[in-house]
């Protein structure tokens, strides 16, 4: 049977918000998307904490989506007028995007730590 953690973080991979998609469709970061993808990820961790497996499309998302998303943002160089409006400055920007390539990579560090 389906953990609830599970269902919500599948309902989040068909839509419109999911951080691979937004980042591939728009060529933008999306931070909203990428706390809930986080957050998501962390429950379906912790209500699996004690079973032997994980379903097979959660471990794809780790495999393929994750380093996927880190490739696509080694291209944000330029920060865009969006973030330029809020106060980002070209160094601020990379930055951010720095760190969260290092917290995508912790997510999935954690992740493989889980198995």
């Amino acid at each position: 049977m389906m953990k609830a953690s599970l269902k919500k973080f599948y309902e989040y991979l068909g839509s419109d918000e999911e951080l691979m998609y937004f980042v591939r469709m728009n060529a933008d970061w999306n931070e909203e998307s990428f706390i809930k993808m986080e957050q998501l990820i962390r429950e379906v961790i912790r209500d699996y904490a004690n079973d032997d497996s994980y379903p097979k499309r959660f471990i794809i998302y780790f495999m393929i989506e994750i380093p996927s998303i880190i490739g696509m943002l080694s291209h944000f160089k330029v920060c865009p007028e969006g973030y330029i409006q809020e106060g980002y400055t070209q160094e601020s920007y990379r930055n951010l995007i720095a760190e969260r390539v290092e917290r995508l990579q912790k997510i999935r560090k954690d992740f493989i730590m889980s198995l």
